[in-house]
């Protein structure tokens, strides 16, 4: 452990000359004169020095006095300095005279406490373990690939680190973060955005870890026929397009109609129709276009519902799959703006298609600097919804920013039980991490409202009548801001693919 180093403080020097024949007594007499002068309030230490340039027949000392701070030596200076001196005058006269001097505090240095080099960074003295100017450690090495990770997990496994100080109220205390940061208590915190750039990573990498594969359904109702490339609930996203076959009031039922089944059983295939050649050649299309270990299953269902389905929706459904971005099956309303990129987005189409996956994955990849535009928008909501708070801008994007750090970090306990079952496959662990994962996000769907409402009410300190509509109106902003935010990140997508 290093020797710890006194506070500054200023020295207080007297150098007092006096004749060789007094030499003795004037010294006795001099570390009673000392030993009185450290009972007075701030004075810590003295040393008596030896000034060896004396002329012949006098003696010279120095003394030097280590007082706490400038106004311990006013008060001395002030309240009992004058008998001080008289009581030297009135025992040796003018056989001794004194000069003084004030020395303040700069520096010290003391071996193994401090670093005695300049900073790397600015060049300033180093005084201590860190520098004074710009705040660099006075240490800096350059960490092996060893030492950088230990020091990682020593960060994140130290309970009382700046990590869990952070992630405790972020998860469990609402608005506690922002409320502390705006009071300028800082330091004991994780940096708000530093926090979001990290958990975001985290939640994003842990989404991008399944393999989503690609899923092609047909599905043939009195509607028409509705087609689906790409599986719903797969990060590598995916679309809807229904195609006109008829309506339930043209009073053509169809097949599907007329065998109908109960809920959860697959329809049966009627045994007077039969696969033809056409209907199997769009099945092979389709089955295709899958990855190998899901063909078997998606083609079995392909040809129980093609089977069932009209000459009409057959076709209908061979023309969307054989170009399904053409003229006919791809029109882009909404105005001259949007007409002129018409070819540019049909273009776009096509590269979807041809590869479906790679438009998932630019999807999901861009949905990070979809946050950077949302998170403004929600702040700027909320800057109009607390207008009279007498709040910068800046502190609603804070509060926004803690919110959806705790968002991904809800996300990211969701995600690592997902996963967690299912790398546990299908023992009584992973039956038990599957139970906590599904009571987990259950309890999400309540905690996060209440969430945000209760950090609305401790950051604004407003009563619940007033914050209860905001919260209200906020949460239709959420909608409508994911919508057009959505939109454009379809279009974003498309259109740089």
């Amino acid at each position: 452990m290093q020797p710890s180093l006194p506070s500054p403080g200023v020295v207080y020097e007297v150098n007092l000359e006096a004749d060789a024949e007094i030499a003795a007594p004037f010294d006795t007499w001099l570390r009673d004169h000392i030993a009185d002068m450290l009972q007075f309030e701030g004075f810590r230490s003295a040393e008596i020095l030896d000034d060896t340039s004396a002329p012949p027949g006098r003696v010279r000392r120095v003394v030097q006095y280590r007082l706490r701070d400038q106004a311990a030596l006013d008060d001395y200076l002030a309240r009992h300095a004058p008998r001080m001196r008289a009581a030297g005058v009135a025992r040796f006269g003018s056989r001794f005279n004194a000069e003084r001097r004030v020395l303040p505090h700069r520096e010290e240095f003391v071996r193994g406490a401090v670093s005695t080099e300049n900073c790397l960074n600015c060049g300033e003295v180093l005084t201590g373990q860190h520098c004074s100017h710009c705040g660099q450690p006075a240490k800096v090495r350059v960490l092996s690939l060893w030492g950088l990770v230990k020091d990682v997990i020593g960060d994140v496994l130290d309970a009382d680190s700046r990590v869990w100080r952070t992630l405790r109220p972020l998860a469990f205390r609402p608005g506690l973060l922002t409320q502390e940061f705006l009071r300028g208590r800082r330091a004991s915190y994780t940096p708000p955005f530093r926090m979001y750039l990290v958990l975001s990573l985290v939640f994003f990498v842990l989404a991008s870890l399944s393999d989503p594969g690609s899923e092609i359904a047909v599905q043939v109702d009195e509607g028409g026929t509705d087609i689906q490339l790409g599986g719903g609930d797969a990060p590598s996203g995916g679309f809807d397009i229904q195609l006109g076959g008829g309506d339930a009031s043209s009073g053509s039922s169809g097949p599907a109609a007329a065998d109908a089944t109960q809920p959860g059983e697959p329809a049966a295939v009627p045994a007077s129709r039969t696969l033809e050649p056409e209907a199997r050649d769009l099945v092979d299309q389709i089955v295709k276009r899958l990855p190998v270990a899901q063909r078997e299953t998606v083609r079995k269902d392909l040809e129980r519902d093609l089977a069932a389905a009209t000459p009409a929706e057959r076709e209908a459904a061979a023309k969307f799959i054989s170009d399904p971005c053409s003229e006919e099956t791809f029109k882009v309303e909404g105005g001259p703006f949007l007409e002129r990129y018409e070819p540019r987005l049909r273009e776009a189409c096509r590269k979807i298609v041809a590869d479906q996956q790679s438009f998932g994955r630019a999807l999901f990849e861009n949905i990070p600097k979809m946050m950077f535009l949302f998170l403004p928008l929600i702040a700027a909501v909320m800057a109009v919804l607390y207008i009279r708070s007498g709040r910068y801008y800046v502190e609603h994007l804070l509060f926004v920013v803690h919110f959806h750090a705790f968002f991904f970090l809800a996300g990211i306990a969701v995600l690592l039980l997902e996963r967690l079952s299912g790398l546990a496959g299908s023992g009584p662990i992973a039956a038990g991490l599957k139970v906590a994962e599904g009571a987990l996000s259950a309890a999400l769907l309540f905690y996060v409202p209440w969430y945000l409402l209760r950090a609305m009410r401790r950051v604004y300190e407003q009563r619940w009548w007033k914050t209860l509509p905001k919260f209200a109106l906020l949460g239709l902003a959420y909608f409508i801001c994911l919508v057009f935010t959505g939109v454009g990140l379809l279009a974003y997508t498309a259109l740089t693919l």
